[in-house]
């Protein structure tokens, strides 16, 4: 491999179809033709590496690459009008315009990590010629549901956070001192530091500032995404799930089981195996699954996540890992041994045991459904007592109650999100503090004598009745431990339609999705479930009028009923492996 030094182009101009010029920054060898990679970010391009890309440019370059990172449209030195996640034909053409340069091979990858795991995807999906693989790190598929919405709720905090701290900070960096500025500045820090207080008042667009807010001034697209609320031409057109059969290229998908995007990810790896547009791409795709949360994938962050030590073996060393798959997919060299993609198309991290396991698909196809069913004597949403999960469903029936008030909502604490630590933990977190609420039932097995192993989609059935127009429900599954901490799995929500004449007669089975996860339940430990009405400010409180959270004058308390027993079996479902 050439020795020569690294050189960076600066504010290299990349033309687009449209003559709109993107600015890019170019990381090579000063001789030579070299595989080419390209990242895109909406964060800067530069200061490196601040924009969560996970892949140093330096080191690619150093180890036989050159590399592309340039602003998208709208943003930074780039021309043109910024529209979010709207990055295909840019892609496509920044793809191609890499390919033709003097110092590349004409091969491509594309790369990236959270939006630019987007960028990265939308360029794949469009299908340039030259683009031969991606690595896309935490990769949303579809920009609806899973990412702005959750089973119809909306994903406040993330979005807030998202638009305000990522993509409103660097938009307010550039903005000139004044006293417009100065007012702007001050909307930004109240409207963070405001996200998650109690109580709630509505409406809850209250909290954003109104016209001249940071929210407004800064991200005027966060207001699209609360406009379309329910699924559109809007999202559908953003959406990679319906131009995978246009995808040629390899890729390399890596989530992790407290990431936001994960359940995203899980569907670009199985849409592109099933539905890619080559025999080549169905083919190559792999998929890498760690215990991390979205902003923690190396280092200490990497083997603590949340409250839960997963030791070194968790620490994987991400740049090699792309490196591998580059060097496999765009110069024939293959993969420089060790424990790199190409040994088994699935690679995931079993939580409880810790240990990393090679898979020959996903879903697993021996894990089986199995049902814990709830039963309760009326206690569950008691504090101090809970209801039972059993293997068998229960022979008497039983009714849990609880009030959800909207003023008052149950704290994200943690999961798999996007908000930012200072306003709620990120991953497996203790759940003590939140099943003493009223407004809490708590469901639990007996202890296990034997190791039970969950890995697949996690969902939960239950009969509910409510007197809210409109309401949502909640679940959690959480892994006791012996010295009694409640550690979170994962969760879900379901927000239902509007019912005109609501009682506590209309009984309906709703159920909710919980995502995926692969959770090793050890010996002495025991499975809880716990069932609620709120997850603030992860998602907006439902004021249980049937008028949405951000223009709802007022909001009222909602009397919750979930049911169990023969004639309404409500059930947590697990994808359960035998050992």
């Amino acid at each position: 491999m050439s020795k020569d030094p690294i050189i960076i182009e600066r504010d290299v101009e990349v033309p687009m179809r449209d003559g709109t010029v993107l600015t890019a920054d170019v990381y090579r060898r000063a001789e030579g033709r070299w595989p080419t990679l390209v990242n895109r970010t909406p964060y800067g391009r530069s200061p490196y590496p601040d924009n969560f890309v996970l892949l140093n440019p330096v080191f690619a370059a150093e180890n036989g690459f050159a590399v592309v990172v340039q602003d998208v449209r709208g943003r930074g030195g780039s021309g043109g009008g910024y529209r979010p996640f709207d990055e295909s034909e840019d892609g496509y053409d920044t793809v191609q315009w890499a390919a033709s340069q003097p110092w590349s091979t004409g091969r491509v990858g594309s790369f990236g990590s959270s939006y630019m795991a987007a960028t990265a995807l939308q360029a794949a999906t469009a299908g340039p010629p030259a683009l031969s693989a991606f690595a896309a790190l935490q990769a949303s598929s579809d920009y609806y549901e899973g990412r702005s919405y959750w089973g119809g709720a909306l994903e406040l905090g993330s979005l807030v956070s998202v638009s305000l701290a990522a993509i409103g900070s660097a938009t307010m960096a550039r903005l000139e001192y004044s006293d417009e500025t100065r007012r702007i500045r001050a909307s930004y820090k109240q409207t963070l530091e405001g996200l998650g207080s109690v109580p709630v008042s509505f409406p809850l667009a209250a909290r954003f500032g109104g016209e001249n807010g940071a929210l407004r001034r800064l991200t005027p697209w966060f207001y699209d995404w609360l406009a379309h609320d329910q699924r559109d031409e809007y999202w559908d057109r953003l959406s990679l799930e319906r131009n995978y059969p246009r995808t040629t290229a390899a890729g390399l998908h890596v989530t992790s089981w407290f990431d936001a995007m994960k359940d995203g990810a899980l569907r670009n790896y199985l849409g592109l195996v099933n539905g890619a547009g080559s025999e080549r791409a169905r083919r190559d795709q792999q998929l890498v699954i760690g215990p991390w949360h979205h902003f923690g994938q190396r280092g200490y962050e990497a083997t603590t996540v949340g409250e839960v030590s997963f030791g070194l073996a968790a620490a994987r060393n991400i740049d090699q890992l792309q490196l591998r798959w580059f060097r496999q997919h765009l110069d024939d060299a293959g993969p420089a041994g060790g424990d790199g993609p190409g040994q088994s198309p699935v690679k995931i991290f079993v939580m409880g045991t810790n240990v990393w396991r090679d898979e020959a698909a996903w879903p697993l196809a021996r894990a089986v459904e199995r049902r814990l069913f709830l039963a309760s004597d009326g206690n569950a949403a008691s504090s101090g007592e809970d209801g039972r999960l059993g293997w068998e469903s229960p022979s008497q029936a039983g009714v849990d109650e609880f009030d959800y008030d909207p003023r008052y909502p149950v704290p994200t604490m943690g999961g798999a999100h996007l908000l930012l630590a200072t306003i709620a933990p990120h991953g497996p977190v203790d759940q003590r503090a939140i099943e003493q609420r009223p407004d809490v039932a708590v469901y639990t097995s007996a202890e296990l004598s034997e190791p039970l192993e969950v890995t697949g989609d996690v969902a939960v059935e239950l009969w509910v009745s409510t007197t809210a127009v409109s309401t949502d429900f909640t679940a959690r599954l959480v892994d006791v431990h012996p010295d009694g901490r409640a550690i979170s799995v994962c969760d879900g929500i379901r927000r239902l339609a509007p019912d005109a004449s609501p009682g506590a007669a209309d009984v309906r089975r709703v159920r909710i999705n919980l995502g995926a996860t692969s959770q090793a339940f050890l010996p002495g430990h025991r499975i809880r479930l716990d069932v609620s009405s709120s997850n603030f400010p992860r998602y907006d409180p439902n004021p249980n009028t049937g008028r949405r959270s951000l223009d709802a004058p007022h909001s009222v308390v909602a009397r919750q009923r979930i049911l169990s027993g023969p004639q309404r079996p409500s059930s947590l479902v697990l994808p359960v492996v035998a050992p």
